[in-house]
């Protein structure tokens, strides 16, 4: 038994069949009989009674009362219940008949109920805004209004109180047609749920850690707020207690007698399995016993006494005499009089079955009711035609005619372990998430498919499980708890999807494998650079942290974030919408985005360059420019000029235009070709068959025909335009495919042998129609300049001149095209630097390697190429050029930035005057006017002892909400996250930890500019007010975020030590992989094998030096004082030979007596 009188009283979990449950969404239980309500999500309603402790409850009707999850149970006064599903309301009786129901249509679900209370009356509501008022002594509907259309939280006293998903709480009388009598916002996002007790509403939500109080006969403003350890979820009022659930998997009780503001006896905190959270949450009427149940089908009963009573109203049910029972029982069955009143039916004795009955059934006979079907496939409905409201598509001819398939064998594979079975070859049936496999060990699970079943799959055409869409699952402890190592086990890093415009993951990598210029972004980056929007800097920071962090996960979110808010990007369309679409394909928007990138970077390197006499290209230009001269004639007056100008890849014409017959005669028609060349490419007999280097070839020159101004006829004439290719890059080309059409004919693609149009049985119905190429990239040819031409040959041709180069293949963007798992999604083959037979597949954070043939060969209908980046063998003259800059301009960012600390919005912020309204802290100091942050620079020595390795920090940071999670939120109050949070760094510090006289004093203590909106705050826990992160407004001096992140950058390349709680999380906002070498997480310290719960850097603080922080608003400099001092206690401890698991026994014990509740103790 736990201390405090509260433990697991026992545990009950029925598997519903291949030993997995149904999660448990709704409990409840009778005010006037021992009898338990759940309901799971298959819509099965089951009731129970409790048996000896320790042993399972006993089940007494089980019945499935809807097709929809089961939401939420009421129970009645009549021996009956009240059931809420997705699309059925009705009254169940405990005997499991149903004695009245009403549905509502398909597109318009329940998303709330609630009971009178006096039990007679129910009040639902739909997700359309249709409110109804059932009569449940009649068994019809009193009456119907319309109300709030988002309602999620329901209650019915005299009033109907509605919370809504955007944070309202609405009160309509329904004995004035449902009209709003009081309405205030009362949390800032959805309400969870709502408890009424007498006059006062208790109201949960948003993100909030607290439970507001409102007197329901005056909205206006909450009487006062309930402080929690957790989120609370739900809520339920008893007659002494206020119970809340709490998001991280605990229940407690606040005492009304205490005006909610004292803890109650209760708390139940059930040991839930770690990928699992709390679904459904009671509490017994007497207040003895609570009920918590989680999303893996258990229900957890907790008690505080070992013969717990549910009921107060509970009666014992009549007994008549011995002498009487006897009688009845001698007197036999066939002789008692049924029209007797007195005589009970327990006399009628129940026949004995010798044999099992029928409704004792083997498991080989048994079959799930209401499995749900499969999905129809993706490629049927991009297909569809609609005429007269039905939709008509061409029969794939995948299965039967008339009949629809079920989906997976394990259908409900997915409630257990973390692991969908669609990743299972990916993952070798481990379980995706790092808190499961700590609990239950990395023991993979059986595959469930053969070699051959694959081969068979890879046949028919199917895209493979490493080239789909990767996608980051969740579990309650957020995406840190996702294990990436699954994915990867080479030491390169891959680049995560789970943000908005990482289409540019695969660009990104193909730039990272391109030495030259890595080395160039690496050099720009360590420069004192003012654009604190440098997308260079951004590069080269990122390409660091891809170079050190050994096969960890990464991801460019921080130079993702610095693309979106460059105008030019906004302009050229290179960005995701707020839905994640885009206007044209990814193919061909990662050849645009390349070249964007290039350029900016030969603009923002310009400084890098030692020879200024701009004799010869940027040096950008020189590793992936190709030089085109542009000639422009006029056909009536010969009047012509040329310019140069510098390209960064090379735009490959489609293979139907090259070599087509029909170039005359479009000439003829008026279009865009030109006579001489279309003569010459038939004298050539080119127009019959065109291959990859002919593709080149002709690319290199290119004719075209406008109208434009003729400055020596002044007029408009039809202008012949040639651009010739003149020089090649001396690092890489780049070669852009084109998009083929989505109408390409078998015809047409018979006259290239790199397309393809066959309607093979290995094509979706999607992709029918639509071409394909049908090549093998040479993995290397060389480019010969002859009469002022140039042409691509294969390499067996080369001569021994100097007019020759030779192109290598590096790196290969792929488009895939998976139309049954999701949208159109960008994979790079890359050459492995270090073995150059072998070649490395980047697909996100998946990193494989993979053959050549895999790499270079297209046969497939839903991969097509999209760039292909060839490195030139011999580029003397320009590694001399890199060397020489790296030699200038090495990667080693300056201590100065620590000693000096300066910043490009010092200038910004001097237009602030004293006079400006400013909150004043304690631990500032007043300067010229202005508030001065808590840092003192590092001296001199410090500087040398960082440079050496010899310095150690403690670090914590603060966060604003850039972007709220995308969720989706049931009625029930379950949550299925879509994608998280967006966080932003808005403060960072970091005090001294050598043991100097400046021991615990800060040196870093920057406040980060954001200038894109905030979504929240959160001031309560990131200590940061509207306007403290504003230039001009602010009254703290300000930082950029990328002068921040050079500082922790600078930290870890001069391998200091650094100390914080929960650096994991912190460093994963920050955007940057820390060494694990470099890393003291006190949280993982104090971490306990035997208990899932972290302990809080609060409570440890307190527990050492019995003295709180935290007890207004959260201070990074504060937490960070305070993650050192917990950390020299563990030092302490370990040099004096005590044992870490006996402190940590005591901690844990300490908690547990307080309700990890720390006395109001300042510091």
């Amino acid at each position: 038994m736990e201390e405090g009188g509260w433990f697991e009283y026992t545990q009950n979990w029925e598997a519903a069949g291949d030993d997995l449950a149904w999660p448990i969404l709704a409990v409840a239980v009778r005010t006037d009989s021992e009898l338990i309500y759940t309901g799971d999500s298959s819509g099965q309603l089951t009731t129970y009674t409790l048996n000896a402790p320790g042993e399972a409850l006993d089940r007494q009707t089980s019945i499935k009362c809807a097709q929809a999850p089961v939401r939420r149970i009421l129970p009645l006064q009549t021996s009956c219940a009240f059931v809420q599903t997705d699309d059925i309301v009705q009254v169940v009786a405990d005997s499991g008949l149903r004695q009245c129901k009403w549905e509502t249509s398909l597109n318009d679900a329940f998303v709330g109920a609630a009971i009178s209370t006096n039990g007679t009356e129910a009040f639902v509501c739909t997700s359309a805004g249709s409110g109804t008022l059932l009569d449940l002594e009649t068994e019809k509907i009193a009456r119907r209004a319309t109300v709030e259309a988002s309602a999620c939280a329901v209650q019915f006293t005299r009033e109907v109180m509605l919370g809504t998903a955007d944070g309202m709480l609405a009160v309509r009388d329904p004995r004035a047609a449902f009209s709003i009598v009081q309405s205030a916002t009362v949390c800032s996002g959805a309400v969870s749920d709502m408890a009424v007790r007498d006059h006062n509403v208790y109201v949960c939500g948003g993100q909030q850690h607290t439970v507001q109080i409102y007197d329901v006969r005056k909205l206006a403003q909450p009487v006062r707020a309930v402080e929690c350890d957790g989120q609370p979820t739900r809520l339920w009022a008893a007659e002494s207690n206020l119970w809340i659930s709490h998001e991280e998997g605990f229940v407690d009780t606040r005492s009304f007698a205490s005006e909610c503001q004292t803890m109650g006896t209760a708390y139940v905190e059930p040991e839930l399995q770690d990928y699992a959270f709390i679904s459904a949450f009671a509490a017994a009427p007497s207040e003895r016993m609570a009920l918590v149940a989680d999303t893996t089908g258990v229900l957890y009963v907790w008690a505080d006494c070992e013969e717990p009573l549910l009921s107060t109203g509970c009666v014992p049910d009549v007994q008549i005499g011995l002498n009487d029972m006897g009688q009845c029982w001698a007197a036999g069955a066939d002789t008692l009089s049924f029209d007797d009143e007195h005589i009970s039916l327990s006399c009628v004795d129940i026949p004995h079955a010798h044999e099992p009955l029928l409704s004792c059934m083997d498991a080989d006979v048994e079959y799930d009711v209401g499995r749900p079907v499969s999905y129809v496939d993706a490629g049927v409905l991009s297909s569809l035609k609609m005429m007269d409201n039905v939709g008509y598509a061409p029969n794939p001819r995948k299965a039967r005619r008339n009949q629809q398939p079920f989906g997976a064998h394990n259908w409900r594979f997915k409630w257990r372990d973390g692991v969908k079975d669609d990743d299972r070859e990916l993952t070798q049936g481990r379980s995706k998430f790092l808190s499961q496999q700590r609990r239950y060990g990395h023991t993979p699970h059986a595959s469930g498919r053969s070699k051959a079943a694959l081969a068979q799959r890879a046949a028919e055409g199917n895209v493979p499980k490493h080239l789909q869409l990767m996608q980051i699952e969740y579990s309650r402890f957020g995406v840190e708890d996702f294990d990436f190592s699954l994915y990867n086990t080479t030491k390169w890093s891959g680049l995560e999807g789970n943000i908005s415009n990482t289409y540019a993951n695969a660009l990104l990598q193909v730039l990272y494998f391109s030495p030259e210029f890595r080395q160039l972004t690496l050099s720009h980056c360590a420069t004192n650079c003012p654009d604190a929007n440098c997308l260079t800097c951004q590069l080269g920071l990122l390409f660091r942290m891809l170079g050190t962090a050994q096969g960890a996960s990464c991801h460019a979110t921080q130079l993702l974030q610095v693309l979106a808010q460059r105008p030019e990007a906004t302009a050229l369309g290179l960005l995701e919408d707020s839905h994640g679409n885009v206007m044209i394909t990814y193919a061909v928007l990662a050849q645009r985005l390349m070249r964007f990138v290039l350029e900016q970077a030969s603009n923002e390197c310009r400084r890098l360059e030692i020879d200024s006499t701009n004799q010869q290209p940027r040096i950008v230009e020189r590793v992936f420019g190709v030089t085109q001269q542009s000639t422009t004639e006029c056909p009536v007056c010969h009047a012509a000029n040329s310019r140069e100008s510098h390209v960064f890849a090379i735009d490959l014409e489609s293979p139907l235009s090259v070599g087509s017959s029909s170039g005359l005669a479009a000439v003829l028609a008026g279009g865009s070709a030109s006579v001489r060349r279309a003569e010459s490419m038939a004298r050539n007999g080119r127009n019959q068959k065109v291959g990859f280097l002919e593709l080149v070839s002709s690319s290199l020159v290119r004719h075209d025909t406008q109208r434009a101004w003729c400055a020596s006829c002044k007029k408009f004439q039809l202008l012949n335009t040639e651009k010739r290719v003149s020089n090649m890059p001396e690092a890489y080309l780049a070669l852009n495919f084109p998009p083929l059409s989505s109408t390409l004919d078998s015809a047409s693609a018979a006259s290239s042998p790199l397309l393809n149009a066959s309607t093979s049985a290995a094509k979706s119905a999607a992709a029918e129609n639509a071409g394909s190429w049908q090549m093998t990239l040479p993995t290397a040819f060389a480019l010969q300049m002859s009469d002022s031409e140039m042409q691509a040959l294969p390499v067996d041709e080369m001569e021994g001149n100097r007019a020759q180069s030779r192109f290598d293949l590096v790196a290969i963007v792929s488009s895939i095209r998976d139309t049954r798992r999701g949208p159109e999604h960008l994979v790079v083959h890359v050459r492995d630097p270090n073995d150059s037979a072998a070649w490395l597949l980047f697909n996100d954070f998946l990193v494989q390697r993979v053959s050549e043939e895999s790499a270079t060969v297209f046969n497939d209908w839903w991969r097509t190429p999209s760039i292909a980046v060839y490195a030139k063998a011999e580029s003397q003259s320009l590694q001399g050029a890199i060397q020489t800059i790296a030699h200038y301009h090495p990667y080693k960012i300056s201590t100065r930035i620590l000693t000096v600390p300066r910043s490009t919005l010092d200038s910004q912020q001097q237009s602030a005057t004293a006079g400006m309204s400013q909150r004043w802290n304690s631990n500032r100091s007043s300067s010229n006017g202005r508030m001065r942050n808590a840092a003192v620079p590092l001296t001199k020595f410090e500087a040398e002892q960082l440079e050496h390795g010899e310095f150690q920090c403690a670090l914590d940071a603060e966060f604003v909400v850039l972007e709220d999670a995308r969720m989706e939120v049931f009625s029930d109050g379950t949550r299925q996250v879509h994608r998280p949070a967006v966080h932003g760094l808005a403060r960072l510090s970091a005090v001294r930890a050598n043991g100097s006289d400046l021991h615990g004093v800060p040196f870093i203590d920057d406040y980060v500019a954001i200038s894109r909106p905030v979504f929240d705050l959160a001031t309560q826990y990131s200590g940061i007010h509207a306007g403290d992160l504003t230039v001009g407004v602010s009254p703290y001096k300000l930082s950029t975020m990328k002068e921040v992140y050079k500082k922790l950058r600078l930290l870890i390349d001069s391998n200091c030590i650094i100390i914080g709680h929960g650096l994991k999380h912190d460093f994963r906002v920050c955007n940057i992989v820390v060494p694990l070498h470099l890393q003291k997480d006190t949280m993982l310290l104090y971490q306990s094998p035997s208990h899932i719960r972290p302990v809080s850097l609060r409570f440890l603080y307190w527990y050492f030096s019995r003295k709180s922080i935290q007890t207004r608003e959260h201070s990074s400099v504060e937490d960070a004082q305070a993650t050192l001092k917990v950390y020299e206690s563990y030092v302490q401890c370990v040099a004096e030979g005590k044992s870490v698991e006996t402190v940590l026994d005591d901690i844990y014990a300490v908690g547990s007596s307080m309700s990890w509740k720390l006395p109001d103790q300042k510091i």
